[in-house]
């Protein structure tokens, strides 16, 4: 539970540990003063307007603590609404906790998780949606998420689920209207147009609802395991793909022991590749036990993976092992076979035949042919998953509260609609709207209890 509003809170708003600077903010109504008790500069921090900075140095019990340069915002101006000061010194481990303590010394507090974003939210600075998408802007794995939550924090979803609800509130204002003035009012309300419209709400809410899908592939990423036979070139390949030697990359087989993951940029969505160890059938004797649990971990990151690299010697015929890996590999899981070794020769035909319609692709991880080409077939894999790499702009549900709150209205919209439709009292139908236009507000906000808020924010870092 937040404590209250009317206290100075501060933290750090840098990831502790070593760097160039770092910054601890303070909010509240006692912030400038808490800052000027340890600041020495030319002029007092209270003195500076809003938007102002000063250089000086930070004092405790004569004892400098370090150089800063201080930035101070003045309501309601700033990020939380309230008065803000920024402190900006060297980073690393002791200034900034120095000066953290300090502080708190001076009357503030530590900050909870996400207070000063809930704070711009209480002060009407944001709405939930934008909260929301501060927090998602930092933890996007992706650039096509982390511009998406941009979009948010514009203010994009919320312009939508207005768009949504302006109708909805037009067709309540209507019927509320015939409803408590129906002597006054000369003719009752058309229901087929109301109809007509509460439907245009609903053709976006669904659109909405079903953008969590159709981007979910960019918001959370996807899984490639790379399975196959031993000394296929598993390693060589994830090389490759990176850009970088990643793997351990031998001749003898079964170098690979464990399961090796790098997360990668493509095209904005993060891609997780994972090299598995080589799948063989074994002997009993020396080292059987750790290969042989490597092949066990091999198959399970394939059950976890969205996606299947099928790496194959592409200049030698498909073996009887090929086949019983064949067998094992999830058969829901989009495959990619591909064959590597394009280099020493290629025996594509047999391997079509056998392993038709899956795509295949000829590659040498060793000469870099191909490489581009795995590209361009995951791309449209990911795109069957949920990746649209559509206008970065168009605003997209990310959020399954989001989702559950647009599915919870578009309920309540039917039933209006099959209210309106089957003659049953307009009551009910103004009912369900009026539920609907909650539910579409908590998305932003509106009348959003304190056990909500405590979900939402308690998920943030301590300086945002």
């Amino acid at each position: 539970m937040i404590a209250s509003s009317e206290d100075t809170i501060v933290a750090l708003a840098t990831p502790p540990g070593l760097g160039a600077l770092a910054i601890v903010r303070l909010s509240g109504p006692a912030s400038i003063e808490a800052a000027d008790t340890i600041f020495r500069g030319r002029k007092k921090l209270k003195d500076l307007e809003g938007f102002e900075g000063a250089f000086g140095t930070c004092v405790k019990d004569d004892h400098l603590l370090d150089e800063m340069v201080a930035w101070v915002y003045r309501a309601p101006h700033s990020y939380t609404g309230e008065n803000l000061v920024e402190l900006s010194c060297h980073g690393g481990f002791v200034s900034a906790e120095r000066i953290l303590g300090a502080l708190r010394s001076a009357g503030c507090r530590l900050a909870e998780p996400g207070e000063f974003t809930r704070r711009a939210f209480l002060n009407g600075r944001i709405d939930l949606a934008q909260a929301e998408a501060v927090a998602e802007v930092i933890g996007a794995r992706g650039q096509r998420a982390q511009e998406q939550a941009l979009v948010h924090l514009q203010g994009g979803l919320s312009d939508r689920i207005e768009a949504i609800a302006s109708p909805l509130r037009d067709v309540l204002a209507r019927l509320t209207v015939y409803l408590d003035f129906d002597e006054d009012v000369p003719e009752p309300p058309n229901l087929e147009l109301l109809q007509e419209r509460i439907s245009e709400s609903r053709a976006s809410l669904s659109s909405l609802i079903q953008s969590r899908e159709s981007h979910r592939a960019e918001q959370d990423g996807v899984v490639v395991a790379l399975v196959g036979r031993p000394n296929v070139g598993k390693s060589s390949l994830m090389n490759a793909l990176a850009g970088f030697d990643r793997a351990i990359v031998h001749d003898a087989p079964g170098t690979t022991r464990d399961v090796l993951e790098l997360t990668l940029d493509w095209d904005g969505v993060p891609v997780t590749l994972i090299d598995t160890a080589g799948i063989r059938e074994l002997e009993e004797g020396r080292g059987a036990e750790v290969e042989r649990e490597g092949i066990e971990r091999s198959y399970r990151a394939a059950k976890r993976a969205d996606l299947i690299f099928w790496v194959a010697d592409g200049s030698d015929s498909p073996k009887e092992s090929d086949f019983d890996i064949g067998k094992r590999v999830p058969e829901d899981k989009p495959l990619l076979v591909i064959l590597n070794k394009s280099d020493i020769g290629q025996a594509e035909s047999k391997w079509v035949s056998s392993y038709s319609p899956h795509y295949i692709v000829n590659v040498s991880a060793k000469t870099g042919e191909g490489i581009p080409k795995i590209r361009d077939l995951a791309r449209g894999m990911i795109v069957n998953l949920g990746g649209d790499f559509g206008d970065s702009e168009s605003v997209w549900i990310t959020s399954d509260r989001h989702v559950d709150l647009l599915k919870s209205a578009d309920g309540s919209c039917a039933r209006a609609i099959e209210i309106l439709k089957s003659g049953q009292p307009s009551e009910l139908a103004a009912a369900d709207l009026t539920k609907a236009l909650v539910e579409l507000g908590q998305v932003s906000g509106h009348d959003a209890g304190s056990d909500l808020l405590d979900r939402i924010f308690s998920t943030f870092c301590i300086g945002k």
